[in-house]
């Protein structure tokens, strides 16, 4: 039977070591040369032995492939921080959510294509930490954004007269620079 030339282990005839899970390549088979009527005749000592009638038979079994997981709650939770870093990013802390989350959804991606379980779990810890990050940067922006408002404004409803008055000022604006263009189109 061949055996895993990375280690060493029998692999019972199948495609991939049972010890590693290494791909079995087959050795190239050398053909040997064909008699020619001269040559003398193969005697029974050129032959290998046969195994015994008392050696135990093994049954050959398949090998333990790893399939990982996959990251479909971290993933979506990433996504759903990242979504939410962004609709936030009035701010600095929020900017931060955002990044983190791309890191997690990175990590939670490379979950699925782990090669084996230690792999499988650092990926996916990484994952989690990073979706943890990215709410709890989220939720930080938030407050700071409801705790400056109220410091400067006094609350929510002073906010949005500020915001008004300034997209009214913005309005009016614009409308005298259009008129001023209409009106300088005519004279020159």
């Amino acid at each position: 039977m061949p055996a895993c030339r990375y280690c060493g282990q029998e692999t019972g005839g199948s495609a991939f070591c049972q010890n590693c899970g290494a791909k079995v390549e087959e050795q190239p088979v050398i053909p040997s040369p064909i008699p020619t009527i001269n040559q003398s005749p193969v005697s029974p000592e050129q032959f290998p032995p046969m195994p015994s009638q008392n050696a135990p038979y093994t049954i050959p079994t398949m090998p333990n492939f790893y399939t990982p997981g996959g990251a479909g709650g971290i993933l979506a939770g990433n996504i759903i921080a990242l979504i939410l870093g962004v609709i936030t990013c009035c701010f600095i802390v929020p900017i931060i959510s955002i990044i983190v989350a791309i890191i997690g959804i990175v990590f939670a991606s490379k979950v699925k294509n782990s090669s084996n379980a230690a792999e499988e779990k650092s990926n996916r810890t990484i994952a989690l930490v990073m979706m943890l990050l990215a709410f709890a940067f989220v939720i930080i922006g938030t407050v700071l954004f409801v705790v400056g408002v109220y410091q400067q404004y006094g609350g929510f409803e002073e906010f949005w007269e500020y915001v008004s008055e300034k997209v009214e000022e913005a309005e009016t604006s614009r409308r005298s620079k259009i008129a001023f263009g209409m009106l300088a189109k005519r004279f020159f």
